[in-house]
């Protein structure tokens, strides 16, 4: 994978999948490394996250250079590079929140030990002024009366994407899950999280019943045919397929459990042994509430 092009946000890829450089965001928080002290991202030069790395940060060029010779403390350069991707890449609240979460606890980590400097604690102080104003701001829109009007209008935007073809990149399935992650980790996500459990399943199984719908339009069966899962599963005809489209998926998926989301898993994870409690046939009315349910559930929103 090192030799591969470095992915930025104008990459094909990124314009089909949106979410993808909210979750790198995310994951770029989460290892930070107090305790090491050191840029542990930076050191996993493989995969699907050190290309985003490369994208993302213009990495092997100047700031390259900059971050070698002038940022000799890890945990402060972290923060630095945090400070500048999400200002730039992170856009979804869902994002924000995930990285002000992580921020507190590094906060937590340094206060506890001596050695870090003035500067680093001031960084992290700085960031987290940052952040809680913008977590301020997505609080105030989400307060406002249209959050219920353009929750719908990302479905309708993320299902238009779909019926008109963008995510043919993907298996059957993989369109399924392509698209709910994007609802996940953008308004439609936020509706549904700070709403009771009443208003919330009417959206997911509106959610559920588009879903169904554009399955079956796209398989060319009935709701209710059962097909082997390989037929869900099956890799689209390599003129419609991007290069980078089975990695990204795994990408995002990368979160899941084999016991406890098995449809998400065996879809973005490609294993050679499924898990036991995904099925070897199934239908469209199963595979899109399996989907819903996995991925907004009160636990993973």
């Amino acid at each position: 994978m090192n030799d591969l092009a470095p992915i930025t946000r104008d990459s094909e890829i990124c314009q089909v999948l949106s979410s993808l450089p909210e979750k790198f965001i995310v994951d770029f928080a989460n290892g930070i490394d107090v305790a090491r002290d050191h840029l542990r991202v930076q050191r996993q030069r493989t995969g699907m996250g050190a290309r985003f790395y490369d994208g993302f940060t213009g990495q092997g060029a100047r700031r390259q250079a900059e971050i070698n010779a002038s940022l000799i403390d890890g945990v402060e350069g972290s923060l630095i590079w945090l400070g500048e991707l999400t200002e730039s890449l992170a856009l979804s609240n869902y994002a924000i929140v995930k990285v002000n979460e992580r921020l507190s606890v590094i906060t937590q980590n340094v206060t506890t030990l001596a050695h870090y400097s003035a500067n680093t604690r001031q960084q992290l102080q700085k960031l987290s002024t940052d952040l809680n104003k913008r977590c301020d701001q997505l609080s105030q829109q989400i307060d406002r009366i249209d959050f219920e009007q353009r929750a719908e209008r990302q479905l309708e935007q993320v299902f238009n994407k779909w019926s008109a073809g963008r995510f043919n990149t993907f298996s059957l399935a993989g369109r399924c899950y392509a698209a709910m992650e994007e609802l996940r980790w953008g308004v439609f996500g936020d509706y549904c999280r700070v709403h009771d459990n009443q208003i919330r399943q009417g959206f997911l199984g509106d959610l559920a019943n588009r879903a169904i719908s554009q399955l079956t339009n796209d398989a060319r069966i009935e709701a209710a045919e059962r097909s082997d899962m390989t037929f869900w599963l099956a890799k689209p005809t390599a003129r419609t397929q991007l290069p980078d489209a089975t990695d990204a998926l795994a990408y995002l998926g990368d979160w899941s459990n084999s016991e406890v989301q098995p449809f998400v898993f065996s879809i973005s994870q490609l294993p050679e042994q499924r898990p036991l409690k995904f099925p070897n046939r199934c239908n469209a009315n199963r595979l899109a509430p399996a989907l819903v349910s996995e991925l907004f559930s009160e636990q993973y929103l």
